[in-house]
């Protein structure tokens, strides 16, 4: 059996055709800076910890869940625990029991009484904590983690839930301990069930493993298992930093730690990321060398992999090393070339960890503010969104106001069932990441965490693709088509202007004529389509300079490609009409499912499944024809030199009768 952490729900798998879908939208924008990239983003306070169940077990299938559904950024609450110093996910510090050090120790719950707390609340605590799963101290003496006193962070992204949520947590625990004089003692009471201590502390159940480091430990064991070609993707951090409040004084507001109680040396934010994941880490260190010498960084790479044009501004310094102030590294750079697979930042900084040494972690994680920058929108009912929007039709300049770099913003409050269909998109999310926006999840999804129903989670990020229409792409073949010439059959992608899914791609046979879509690749945002009709295959020619036959690398340029659709009405060709399909430059000609931005262009991380019979006899054959001829050629150069040895051989030493050549 696998010791595995990430474990996540057979429900919360990516499956066809959404793997190859979310595949091809990652490699299509390979080129594109990582800060221009649109990624799900949750609170972890939100999907994991909607009901202040904070238990090591319920929170691996959470986060295990959210890794598989493919959220890539996580805003994440960590408090600074001084008693055992060492970075918390609870909000609470956990008492230090005895319990803790014995392996097959009885299980208990860690009760603190608070006096005036209403019945039904308490009622409904303890039937959640008698009622959870705690694995058995036994089974988690394997984990991974190479520090236990290590310091976590937690960031706080505008009016976020976690937040929101933390504090109303501390004044429902004001106003449950106000009523009594009496600080609460903590007591062991008898618990049903083998496993890891519960502590219930208010409105707070934990356990001593809901650390920085088992959360580390956890998705170290998602990028062992995504470290292929196929499913590496980057994620992203952000931290809010502050301070867990006293279990004896829950009354009062988080407290100050004192000089000798904030981490030290080993304990603090970067001391436990590096931990687990330094070898994936990309660091502000790195950016700072990257940015210094474009040629020996992000312009080392194959042609294909350059950073597309438009995105950062680059200058030349007097010794004519190519830098630049504001760019980012591309997807393909972090991951194919580097094998970098996280970035770390803080979003925010509580004031009762002021005096944290911050310092320490600069050359680890980014700054507040570094990696985000959140926007108002206004959203319908129906999911329009009315204000706030990045995409501008009559607006293609990238440096504007309209700017989109790590642009974020918060999704409505969502409930769309436990079970809801996956294969419809929810409008209000697709059109946040239309308008260039990484939708922020900052609320449970059916008030349900994402342990007990991942399906929402999946239904969440299913609706992130901006790219392929819902089904897409489709690539199965009948045996009909294969007679037709399976090579062509659903090879290649178009886009179209018509509902229900406008904009979005669909796969169709490579030698049917449509229009072009032709982009100015110094200006990402500007679009021409063709008056006249072509194949797949010649549709390079058909666009005029500075105009290349292209396709949108992300959810801006799709947008702006979309709008220039809609405004076309071709002239010079009659047979074309406005909302035929146009052919973006995309296809799997090489290799069926593995989807290419080059007309011409070979699968990067698949063999090629070759169906031509004449190709596979002829290869073979040629090949065999060309040893045969190489064999021919070194025997008679063997039979040459032989005979020349011959000549020599006579003056050798005679050793017995047989001839002898000694080591020189």
């Amino acid at each position: 059996m696998s010791d595995s952490l990430y474990t996540h729900d057979e429900a919360a798998q990516i499956v066809t055709p959404w793997d190859e879908a979310f595949r091809a939208q990652r490699d299509v924008a390979l080129s594109i800076p990582i800060n221009y990239l649109t990624v799900p983003a949750v609170s972890l306070q939100a999907a994991c910890f909607a009901h202040n169940q904070y238990e090591n077990k319920a929170f691996q299938k959470c986060f295990s869940n959210l890794l598989a559904v493919g959220f890539r950024r996580y805003l994440i609450d960590v408090y600074w625990d001084p008693n055992r110093a060492v970075w918390s996910l609870c909000p609470v510090q956990v008492p230090s029991t005895d319990a803790e050090s014995e392996d097959q120790a009885p299980a208990a719950i860690f009760t603190v009484p608070l006096p005036s707390s209403p019945a039904g609340r308490r009622d409904g605590l303890a039937e959640r904590a008698e009622t959870c799963d705690v694995p058995p101290l036994s089974t988690v003496a394997h984990v991974r983690h190479r520090r236990q006193d290590g310091p976590s962070s937690s960031s706080d992204i505008v009016s976020s839930s976690s937040s929101i949520q933390s504090s109303e947590a501390s004044s429902t625990a004001s106003e449950e301990a106000s009523s009594s004089s009496a600080s609460p003692t903590p007591s062991f009471t008898a618990f049903p069930t083998d496993g890891l201590p519960v502590v219930q502390i208010g409105a707070y159940n934990c356990t001593t493993l809901m650390t920085l480091d088992f959360l580390t430990g956890i998705f170290e064991d998602f990028l062992d298992a995504t470290d292929t070609t196929t499913a590496a993707s980057i994620s992203y951090f952000l931290f809010n930093i502050r301070t867990a409040l006293s279990y004896n004084a829950l009354g009062e507001p988080a407290q100050k730690p004192s000089s000798d109680q904030l981490p030290q040396d080993g304990s603090f934010v970067s001391d436990i990321v590096k931990g687990n994941l330094s070898d994936a880490l990309y660091t502000p260190n790195d950016l700072q060398n990257d940015r210094q010498n474009l040629n020996n960084s992000w312009y080392n790479v194959h042609w294909e992999n350059l950073p597309a044009a438009g995105y950062f501004q680059t200058s030349v310094t007097p010794k004519g090393h190519l830098i630049t102030e504001d760019g980012w590294p591309t997807e393909a750079f972090m991951e194919f070339k580097k094998f970098y697979r996280l970035i770390a930042g803080f979003a925010s900084i509580d004031r009762s960890m002021e005096d944290y040494n911050i310092t320490a972690d600069e050359d680890t994680i980014f700054p507040v503010g570094e990696l985000r920058a959140f926007h108002d929108t206004s959203i319908s009912p129906s999911g329009v969104i009315s204000s706030g929007c990045l995409f501008d039709s009559s607006d293609t300049s990238i440096s504007s106001s309209r700017n989109s770099s790590w642009a974020l913003s918060s999704a409505p409050t969502l409930n769309i069932g436990t079970d809801p269909n996956t294969t419809t998109p929810i409008l209000s999310i697709t059109n946040l990441t239309s308008c260039g926006l990484s939708p922020f999840l900052n609320a449970s999804l059916s008030n349900s965490t994402a342990d007990q129903a991942p399906v929402p989670y999946l239904a969440y990020t299913h609706s992130t693709l901006w790219s392929w229409a819902p089904g897409e792409p489709t690539g199965e073949l009948t045996n009909q088509t294969v007679n037709r010439g399976a090579r062509y059959i659903a090879r290649c992608a178009t886009t179209q202007s018509t509902y229900p899914y406008p904009g979005r791609w669909r796969t169709v046979n490579c030698d049917a004529r449509y229009r072009v879509a032709c982009q100015d690749r110094q200006n990402p945002y500007t679009w021409a389509i063709t008056d006249d009709t072509s194949t797949y295959f010649n549709a390079e020619s058909a666009c005029k300079h500075p105009y290349t036959f292209s396709v949108p690398h992300t959810p801006l340029e799709n947008a702006h490609l979309l709008a220039a659709l809609q405004n076309h009405h071709p002239s010079s060709s009659p047979s074309a009409k406005p909302a035929d399909p146009i052919y973006i430059n995309l296809n799997s000609l090489d290799v069926q499912g593995c989807w290419v931005p080059q007309v011409n262009g070979t699968c990067p991380y698949l063999p090629r499944t070759d169906k031509n019979n004449t190709r596979v006899v002829v290869i073979p054959t040629v090949a065999a024809v060309i040893i045969f001829v190489l064999a021919v050629l070194t025997f008679f150069i063997k039979c040459a030199s032989n005979r020349q040895k011959g000549r020599r051989g006579r003056r050798r030493r005679m050793v017995g009768g047989w001839e002898y050549e000694g080591v020189p």
